[in-house]
């Protein structure tokens, strides 16, 4: 049996490489639940439903059927009949070889689709045979396995494949991540795995956690090592600023890695050796590596391409994309700098109207100009990298999607040149009922001119954050206050692997009632408070504190006044006391309380003005002096009753001004009376009397009367 021609059948990454015509096995095929019965019929087993994803089933359909070239009805009768009277199923000598914890032969390999991808999770799906009809998934789930395809074996029926050593083997390893049972028939039953590398694991832990100050490729390997993975390695070519501040929040690892990675323009893909599989982490068109034997793969419009490891499909497809790429971005340091704003290079592409289509967008992906520059940069060449594909399908089995090689032999000599593997597809069969084909390989596709920067699009999503979230304010230990002046460090409540110290956490901006150019409010948080913060535009890297709230370690000062007393009221920095500002709304007892923990200073520009409507008003000095000073004016003071004043000692002094001496007026409508002791000058309308003990001087209108036990005169 030979292949039928695929010329007309599209790219072939949507399903199999191998074409719809693939499917004339089955005869006349409806839709694909008539796939889905009839792969439940090639195991013995009546009825659909064995397999529950119809695509999944097409796809083991396409390949199985289409390279054994056997018909539903007839595949299970054959391979019992291999099994009845006579040895059980190998696979030694077979061209697909498998390896697992179960033990040699347990299980074997009948089907095989295998895909590698860049920035995309390789995957294998198996179709298996086993004489044990019992085999424990526990057993094989999460467990490593190893796939060899050895087209140098006596037994593989490949003799339009060029191989004469082991050297030419591919190796395929992971772990078991999903492992069904599929159908019976007679001694036979069917399995169905599939298989990923470590990387998917990523994808089963999920966490919320912050880096900070670190490179991308520090994160990387940070999180791959506590993870207990060290089967990889970068292949930087450029070197990249550490991020300050980069969020993971309830997210699969994969998930933010892939998204990193994509952020920073890093490509990725899986390199598989004999033992294991690495991870290679790279950044330019040069982490294509070229493959041994495979640098050169002619193309071959017939049946010759099978002969020679060659091609036998070349497409090549266009997309429109975007002419430039445009970014702004802002930082608070520079609310108003036009460097913020950045443009990608010229675009290389020169599609009709592509000139004059650009993406804008408005994100906070970077705080420097450089930054932005370079991120424009990797947008531009991610959009150039999708604009012209290749897709192919062949027979060169040593294809890998880290690889690069140069097409020849193509009648179109502009395409006769080197290019990127960016996805491969490889289907295989084993021949346990003899009839396979000669060719039982085949895969499919697709590349990029090796002379285009490969730069993978910003796909992965990352979080929203929704609504507000609860943080605590932190700071080194033994301090109360830890700010830049206007900014705090947090604890997210859901970041368990915080120290509490600051050390973890960006500088966060902290929202205040107003903020103007050297005037405003400032409260800033201090450490221990519980804080409420939103994020600008959902992004988990840029946080803002909104509010503030009380909790059960600090309560409200004004608790237990049933809401009727509100205020402000500060602590004293490493001390006791306060300084506050109360305002009790109770009825019929209303009161405006200020209090000053030590100094109170009071600057009125112009007009000061206190009015006590009823009642009094009391100023009180515990211990110290009460001084009024009138730089320039004068004192009235007017007093509708009685004036007193109680003091051990009264001392009234008049400076002179301006060389003349000084004044002091007293004045009263009906008297004053100076009494010091047995001494007293009193003073009336109608006269002057002082007196001491008996001894009387009167002025009066009349004259002058003195009085004294002894009078002396001019003495």
């Amino acid at each position: 049996m030979t292949f039928a021609s695929n010329e007309g059948g599209g790219s072939g990454h949507a399903g199999s490489p191998l074409g719809t015509s693939m499917l004339s096995s089955f005869g006349s095929i409806g839709s694909l639940a008539d796939v889905s019965s009839q792969v439940g019929a090639l195991a013995g087993v009546p009825g659909a439903g064995l397999i529950g994803d119809a695509a999944r089933a097409t796809q083991l359909a396409q390949t199985g059927l289409s390279l054994l070239g056997k018909t539903p009805a007839s595949i299970a009768d054959s391979i019992n009949g291999l099994s009845s009277g006579r040895p059980r199923l190998t696979q030694k000598n077979r061209f697909i070889t498998f390896e697992t914890p179960l033990g040699q032969d347990v299980l074997l390999v009948s089907a095989a689709v295998i895909d590698e991808c860049v920035n995309e999770l390789p995957q294998m799906h198996l179709d298996l045979l086993s004489h044990e009809s019992d085999i424990d998934a526990e057993k094989i789930v999460g467990q490593r396995v190893k796939l060899t395809l050895s087209p140098e074996s006596a037994n593989a029926s490949l003799t339009t494949i060029v191989a004469t050593s082991t050297e030419n083997r591919r190796y395929f390893d992971g772990y078991v991540a999903s492992f069904a049972r599929v159908g019976h028939s007679g001694t036979v039953t069917r399995y169905e795995m599939t298989v990923v590398p470590w990387f998917w694991f990523l994808t089963r832990s999920t966490d919320c956690r912050i880096f900070q100050n670190k490179t991308a490729r520090d994160i990387l390997a940070e999180i791959f090592y506590e993870l207990g993975f060290t089967d990889f390695e970068f292949d930087l070519r450029t070197t990249r600023p550490p991020l300050e501040y980069i969020v993971m929040y309830q997210e699969s690892y994969y998930n933010f890695c892939a998204r990193l990675m994509e952020q920073e323009g890093m490509l990725w893909t899986f390199r598989y050796e004999k033992d294991k599989h690495v991870l290679v982490v790279g950044d330019t068109n040069f982490s294509f590596r070229p493959i041994p034997t495979l640098e050169t793969i002619p193309y071959y419009a017939d049946s010759a391409a099978s002969e020679r490891n060659g091609i036998d499909r070349w497409d090549e497809a266009f997309q429109f994309r975007v002419g430039k790429i445009s970014f702004r971005d802002f930082n608070y340091n520079m609310p108003s700098s036009s460097l913020m704003y950045v443009e990608s290079p010229t675009t290389r592409l020169n599609h009709s109207g592509i000139k004059a289509t650009e993406r804008y967008e408005y994100h906070s992906l970077y705080d420097h100009h450089d930054d932005g520059q370079r991120y424009a940069g990797y947008a531009m060449e991610a959009e150039e990298a999708q604009a012209r594909r290749f897709d192919g399908t062949g027979f060169a089995y040593g294809m890998t999607a880290n690889g690069r090689f140069t097409l020849v032999n193509h009648p179109v000599d502009a395409y006769n040149k080197e290019y990127a593997i960016l996805r491969v597809r490889h289907e295989a069969v084993n021949d346990y009922t003899r009839h396979a084909a000669e060719t039982p390989y085949r895969n499919a596709f697709m590349c990029l001119p090796f002379d285009v920067p490969f730069r993978p699009l910003r796909r992965t999503p990352k979080p929203y954050m929704q609504g507000t979230h609860a943080a605590m304010v932190v700071g080194p230990k033994g301090e109360e206050i830890y700010t830049d002046g206007s900014r705090v460090k947090l604890h997210f409540l859901w970041d368990r692997r915080g120290k509490f110290d600051g050390a973890d956490s960006m500088w966060v901006r902290v929202s205040q009632p107003w903020a103007g150019d050297g005037w405003g409010g400032s409260a800033i948080p201090r450490i221990g408070q519980e804080v409420i913060v939103a994020f600008n535009q959902g992004d988990p890297d840029n946080p803002i504190v909104i509010g503030r709230v009380f909790n059960g370690g600090a309560a409200n000062p004004y608790d237990g006044t049933n809401g009727q007393t509100m205020g402000i009221k500060s602590k004293t920095h490493k001390g006791k006391g306060s300084n506050e500002l109360r305002f009790s709304d109770v009825n019929g007892a209303e009161e405006f309380y200020m209090h000053a923990q030590k100094d109170m200073n009071t600057v009125v520009v112009n007009n000061e003005v206190h009015t006590v409507e009823q009642g009094s008003r009391t100023v009180a000095v515990n211990i110290g002096d009460e001084k009024k000073q009138i730089i320039k004016g004068s004192l009235d003071e007017s007093i509708a009753l009685a004036r007193n004043t109680t003091a051990t000692t009264v001392q009234v002094a008049t400076a002179a001004k301006d060389g003349g001496g000084g004044t002091q007026t007293y004045q009263a409508e009906n008297g004053i009376v100076l009494a010091v002791g047995a001494s007293k000058i009193s003073m009336a309308p109608d006269g002057i009397r002082l007196e001491h003990n008996g001894s009387v001087i009167v002025l009066s209108d009349a004259g002058i009367t003195v009085n004294g036990t002894r009078i002396d005169l001019n003495k």
